[in-house]
């Protein structure tokens, strides 16, 4: 059975994305953070002029240009510039270290770097800065061997390069290589234009919306979330990180009308604020995905907002392609239905469309799916067969087209010949009133294959791991699913993309480390 969002109507030119909001408001603002901002005008110079310079400097279209920078207006300057232009952007997660920046400089094979300045110990590690052929461009101060990257947003270039076109590559992104070494996604003009057109339509995006994604430029979501604002005429706002600190400011003063959160830095939000509190006053949405969203986080952020949370699906390959409508009806736990422009197929192992309520890997055919991994055709051909993208995800549908997250298929523990989603199991703990956060993984045995651990951190109050009341309370819901063993660590790991670490936790429980507390 092959479910279908609705149709959307065309796909964004992201080369032309400033045109709506310069043609009607160039004197209002289109961007901005704490301390600074760019009118439409400004955004629109700064970015053509960068874009000139690039070209001068010996850039050519399909060139790429790998960055390495925190959340700053410059950064969507940036990105702006690569996509008028044709250049390609390669963000990296700003908390990669020198190996990370190395094996992604490896395997892109950019002509030119721009980095913030702070970061100057880790690129003096990289042998693959050598391997630049334009060499650097430093923001916010000085890079040795680097060029400053601010006067060529400031001064006229000579001449603005032709447009791509929609089959021309604007962008690759890192995969957060949760199962493995990260891949290079690489998405098209057409591809992000019409992730970008989708999730606009999806979100109710006008041009009377500002947008704040509090999350990392370099990912995909805050980038599509920021792009949707501009192309509708609307504003975005830049968070420079995702601390209640840095965000609670931004929200008071710009009052968003939609906004995006990871769980845990919106747990924070919640509880620095009061209910009426300005901060809300003009904000129609939440989405609040990537992790498990508690009951007590949505009850809560509702008692202060006056808005539901609402949840949603996507992978770097296709962007975001299901959501819970910000206008209704929400189902807490669903990721929502299908979003404009895709089209979905869950089915068995064998490739057997299956019904309603039957679980199943999803399958997706979208103008948004990649053009495939970088340099690895091989990859490329494993997941996309007959215009179909396998995401490898474990998902249901129900009889109103609401999609159920059920876990990712690379990260199934096999106990006893059957297949147990570490994710469920996951949201049976965090519902002990102990536990502040959790991981389950499997650890090898004879016997059974692979036995379930679960790792967990307690809440602050909490002094001793209640392990025989938590492994009861797990049998009693999920029965053989439920964890072996529990034991209690300070902190989950997480990897650069501030996801769980599976492939960390798998190797914990591979060398047996023993935790301070267990059973």
């Amino acid at each position: 059975m092959t479910l279908t969002g609705p149709a959307l109507d065309r796909s964004v030119d992201l080369s032309g994305l400033l045109e709506k909001g310069l043609g009607q408001k160039p004197d209002a603002i289109a961007v901005s953070s704490m301390n600074d901002s760019l009118t439409w005008s400004a955004l629109d110079t700064q970015s053509r002029n960068l874009a000139g310079h690039y070209a001068d400097l010996g850039l050519r279209r399909g060139d790429r240009i790998v960055s390495l920078l925190p959340n700053r207006l410059q950064v969507i300057v940036h990105y702006l510039a690569c996509l008028r232009a044709g250049f390609v952007a390669v963000p990296l997660n700003y908390r990669y270290l020198a190996q990370d920046i190395d094996y992604a400089i490896g395997l892109s094979q950019p002509r030119l770097m721009v980095a913030h300045a702070e970061r100057a110990d880790d690129i003096s590690q990289c042998a693959g800065i050598d391997n630049l052929e334009l060499g650097g461009l430093s923001v916010d101060g000085a890079l040795p061997g680097f060029d400053p990257f601010e006067p060529l947003t400031e001064r006229a270039a000579a001449a603005l390069p032709d447009r791509p076109g929609p089959d021309d590559p604007a962008v690759i992104f890192f995969t957060s290589g949760s199962t493995g070494r990260p891949k290079g996604v690489t998405h098209t003009q057409r591809s992000l234009g019409h992730i970008v057109s989708s999730l606009g339509a999806a979100y109710r995006i006008t041009e009377k919306d500002t947008i704040l994604p509090v999350s990392s430029l370099s990912h995909m979501l805050a980038q599509i979330m920021s792009y949707a604002a501009l192309a509708a005429g609307g504003s975005a706002v830049v968070a420079k990180d995702i601390s209640v600190d840095a965000v609670m400011p931004l929200m008071q003063h710009h009052q968003p009308t939609v906004i995006a959160m990871m769980p845990y830095a919106l747990t924070e939000v919640v509880y620095a604020s009061r209910e009426s509190d300005a901060a809300f006053h003009r904000l129609r949405m939440c989405d609040c995905g990537g992790d498990k969203v508690a009951t007590d986080l949505q009850k809560k952020f509702q008692e202060v907002s006056g808005v539901e949370l609402a949840e949603g699906y996507g992978l770097t390959e296709v962007g975001i392609v299901t959501h819970n409508p910000p206008d209704g009806p929400i189902i807490h736990g669903s990721v929502g239905p299908a979003m404009p422009g895709n089209a979905f197929s869950v089915r068995d192992a064998n490739g057997k469309d299956l019904a309603a309520g039957e679980e199943g890997i999803l399958w997706i055919r979208s103008p948004s799916v990649m053009s495939g991994y970088f340099g690895d055709p091989a990859a490329t051909a494993e997941v996309i067969k007959d215009g179909w993208l396998n995401t490898g995800d474990l998902l249901r549908f129900d009889d109103q087209g609401y999609f159920w997250f059920c876990g990712r298929k690379k990260q199934i523990i096999i106990h006893d010949g059957s297949n147990i989603s570490p994710q469920e199991v996951e949201n049976v703990l965090l519902e002990h009133d102990a536990i502040e956060a959790a991981a389950v993984v499997g650890v090898p045995d004879t016997l059974h294959g692979q036995n379930i651990r679960a790792y967990v951190v307690l809440k602050p109050a909490i002094k001793e791991l209640p392990a025989a009341e938590i492994l009861k309370m797990a049998r009693d819901r999920i029965g053989y699913k439920a964890p072996e063993e529990i034991f209690a660590i300070g902190q989950l790991p997480e990897n650069a993309a501030g996801k769980i670490d599976r492939i960390a936790l798998a190797k914990m429980a591979a060398e047996d480390v023993s935790p301070s507390r267990g059973a």
